[in-house]
């Protein structure tokens, strides 16, 4: 069985405990700039934590599961590197919407 932190854990019930498919967190990527056209990688599930971009993605809808989460760019794979803080529960262009290339995407609680 993997080990889950208690953030992840507690994430997790929150999300069951709605019942509902559009509390799932979301982080669907597109290769347009405007999250127009097909998705190129769709993710929503409510095991979302931390979502790597893919290099041909230029931008992505993230929606969390409450507004006591937030999503939070980083600048490395894997959501290393420079933190650049959250994003909005709306399109974001990975390539302008902070000062480099959105490479990771976290799931946080505030």
């Amino acid at each position: 069985m993997a080990l889950y932190t208690t953030k992840t854990l507690l994430l997790l019930a929150a999300i069951y405990a709605g019942g509902n498919a559009s509390t799932l967190p979301k982080a669907n990527e597109y290769s347009s700039p405007d999250c127009t056209g097909a998705l190129n990688y769709g993710h929503h599930s409510a095991f979302l934590t931390n979502v790597n971009m893919d290099a041909t993605s230029h931008s992505v809808y993230l929606a969390t599961p409450d507004d006591t989460y937030e999503w939070v760019a980083w600048s490395g794979a894997n959501c290393g590197g420079t933190k650049w803080g959250a994003l909005p529960n709306e399109c974001n262009n990975l390539d302008r919407a902070v000062a480099g290339r959105i490479t990771c995407v976290s799931l946080t609680q505030k």
